[in-house]
């Protein structure tokens, strides 16, 4: 298949894709299949409903096309075909259209065919940075639907779609205006990094992909008023909600029911539901980076609104309760004991192999066991 910018309308078409524009700028996209003629042909039919220009729906069948014939041996020339014309065409494409062909379409073609050459990664990623100042469409899309993306042959083999763009950025050390490209803000209107989106809504697997490639978590400052709880360090804002979850969710209903046996504590914590799991398991994954959590930290007061009262819980509360103590045994270590020395170690490895653009890829070079790979790695402990 050949591509070229200066004709990029191409025929070939395999169902048909109506894309419906809504008024805030959001967009439905449906697809439908069905013989043209008695012969095998198929065609695509694009329905735009949005204020643009009338070449944007050749731009994007141009775009459906290119995606539906790349693969493992064109992957990285119809890449390169897709950069060249979106950057000459994308002021004929609507925001949402152009979010689109970017995230749903360059983006996970690039995972879908396993694209080696991180030159080229470099060159879509630059596109996504030039075009909206920052990556939040990949964040998203790899945090919120990290099921979503297509599968590819012998996947076991292959990374998930969040590491093979983070493997990516980091052989090359990328950096936008100075900041990782995994420490770039979400979007500009959101200041906070992916690594604290992911453990704000407990999606635990992403978050731990960003915290074993490196991503920033302690002493990130950010301004007090667009916190929730007007803090300046965006690890406290992170941890205060989350114990306020912690008291919602597995302390108060445990109170209620007057669990106070062992016994008791222990089969109330084995029947909890997937959702507090996941705030669990996010928060051992959160204990597990940082070095030690500041000594105010986790010193703060939970106001609870029951019914018609606003009452005040001292986070101490929540903290000394045996649900937590069974969940979430390293808190007590990280917050009012001293630190561990093998605790210690890891941390110092961790940050001396990030300083150089070494995690996670420099821990299985080091002449250790499997074992403690896997400590220093954030799996365990």
């Amino acid at each position: 298949m050949e591509l070229s910018k200066k004709t990029p309308f191409i025929r070939t078409c395999i169902e048909e894709i109506v894309v419906e524009f809504l008024e805030d700028h959001n967009y439905i996209l449906k697809t439908k299949k069905y013989p043209l003629y008695p012969s095998d042909l198929r065609y695509e039919y694009v329905t735009l409903i949005s204020d643009h220009y009338p070449v944007a729906s050749s731009i994007f069948r141009w775009f459906r096309s290119a995606i539906s014939h790349c693969n493992t041996q064109n992957g990285g020339q119809i890449i390169n075909e897709m950069v060249e014309v979106f950057r000459e065409y994308k002021d004929e494409l609507s925001i949402p259209l152009r979010e689109y062909v970017l995230t749903d379409g360059i983006l996970e073609v690039c995972y879908r065919v396993q694209i080696d050459d991180s030159q080229l990664i470099k060159q879509v990623l630059n596109l996504l940075y030039e075009s909206w100042s920052s990556f939040g469409s990949l964040h998203f899309s790899a945090i919120l639907k990290p099921n979503h993306h297509h599968e590819v042959q012998g996947s076991n083999q292959y990374p998930d779609y969040l590491s093979f763009f983070l493997e990516h950025a980091r052989r090359l050390k990328l950096e936008y205006d100075g900041v990782r490209f995994i420490d770039v803000s979400v979007y500009s209107s959101i200041r906070k990094s992916p690594v604290f989106i992911a453990a704000d809504i407990w999606c635990w697997k992403p978050l731990l992909r960003y915290l074993q490639y490196g991503a920033r978590f302690e002493n990130v400052m950010v301004d007090p008023s667009a916190t929730r709880h007007g803090v300046e360090s965006a690890l406290s804002d992170t941890l205060r909600s989350l114990i306020r979850y912690l008291w919602i969710r597995l302390v108060q209903p445990a109170i209620i029911l007057s669990l106070t046996q062992p016994e008791e504590i222990q089969e109330y914590c084995s029947g909890m539901h997937l959702e507090l799991r996941d705030l669990c398991h996010t928060l051992r994954i959160i204990l597990r980076a940082v070095k030690r959590l500041r000594s105010d930290v986790l010193e703060f007061v939970i106001r609870d609104h029951s019914d018609q009262w606003v009452v005040e819980i001292p986070s101490e509360r929540v903290l000394s309760h045996p649900t937590v103590q069974l969940m979430l045994p390293t808190l007590k270590e990280r917050y009012g004991c001293p630190i561990q020395l093998q605790h210690s170690c890891r941390w110092v490895i961790r940050n001396r192999l990030n300083e150089n653009w070494q995690l996670p890829a420099g821990i299985n070079a080091l002449p250790v066991p499997n074992k403690i790979k896997k400590y220093l790695n954030i799996l365990s402990g």
